[in-house]
């Protein structure tokens, strides 16, 4: 049996349908000349309907963009024919996370084979998570599954594990061999995301100020930006958020969140792309850890 209490599991479930059921969604509905705001709107409607809450804003990586971007006020992208579009979504109940994520192909069947190098290493990965499993033979599963399909591994992404209103727990999941001598224990709940790339660098980079914040600390600001900061801390928590969402809990939003992030009281995280440009695929699912293997959550 799971080494977690009945309740915390109850509510990992209920997560991982919701998120699931949001990723279905999207996969379903990227076509070319929707924008990428129509589907993240949805999605995230859904999981709010659904009564749960997102565990981040969803996010949207149009080919050689692997993480982290999701449309803003002034940069909302139209899908077209080819576009590989790799869809990450996480839900929470009670801060009791799920994280998931799929790529489609749009309207072509190009990358067909790349798309399904991530998807093959995340069932092997799955397929062999017990307690005891080291991390390092995770990492060489994936990277070997990839590799044999003809492409990369992104090697400086990495799946994570979660705890209750903590996305990044500590353990980070390798998508390459690595010396971590870390194992896995019963109990866990890790979310395992293979990233494939036809790239040469098979690496991501980012820098500047991304489109998805989060809060860090507290700190003394003019009272119009501790007002909203005071509303983004009740509704946000210590999860990621969009600066778009900020708009509904104040109507001069967007240069306050400018002034939080100059004076360090968020954070951003900057668009990751495949530093040779080369297109990027994503598989990933939350499992927990259990006496005799993992259960899929998503």
């Amino acid at each position: 049996m799971p080494s977690v209490s009945d309740e915390a599991l109850k509510n990992y479930l209920r997560a991982g349908a919701i998120a699931k059921e949001a990723r279905e969604f999207g996969v379903a509905h990227v076509r070319a000349g929707i924008t990428s705001l129509e589907i993240v709107n949805a999605m995230e409607n859904l999981i709010y309907e659904r009564g749960a809450r997102c565990a981040f804003p969803v996010n949207i990586g149009v080919n050689e963009v692997a993480a982290h971007y999701t449309p803003s006020r002034d940069n909302n992208l139209v899908f077209k024919t080819g576009d590989v579009v790799k869809i990450d979504v996480g839900a929470h109940v009670d801060g009791y996370a799920a994280d998931t994520a799929a790529t489609v192909e749009v309207s072509t069947t190009r990358y067909a084979n790349m798309i399904k190098s991530a998807e093959d290493a995340l069932t092997m990965v799955i397929e062999m998570v017990r307690p005891g499993t080291p991390l390092s033979s995770i990492g060489a599963t994936v990277s070997r599954t990839i590799r044999g399909a003809g492409y990369r591994p992104v090697e400086n992404l990495t799946g994570h594990s979660m705890e209750r209103f903590n996305l990044h727990a500590g353990l980070s999941i390798p998508n390459i061999e690595t010396k971590d001598k870390s194992v896995v224990a019963e109990g866990m709940i890790l979310a395992i995301e293979p990233f494939s790339t036809a790239g040469s660098a098979g690496k991501v980079g980012g820098r500047g100020r991304g489109p998805i914040y989060k809060i860090i600390r507290d700190r003394k600001a003019p009272s119009e930006v501790m007002a909203l900061f005071g509303k983004m801390n009740n509704e946000f928590g210590g999860f990621p958020f969009a600066g778009r969402w900020c708009d509904k809990l104040h109507p001069n939003a967007e240069p306050l969140v400018t002034k939080m992030f100059r004076l360090g009281m968020i954070m951003s995280y900057p668009i990751l792309t495949e530093l040779s440009n080369g297109l990027v695929a994503q598989a990933e699912h939350s499992v927990l850890v259990t006496s005799t293997g993992c259960r899929v959550l998503t």
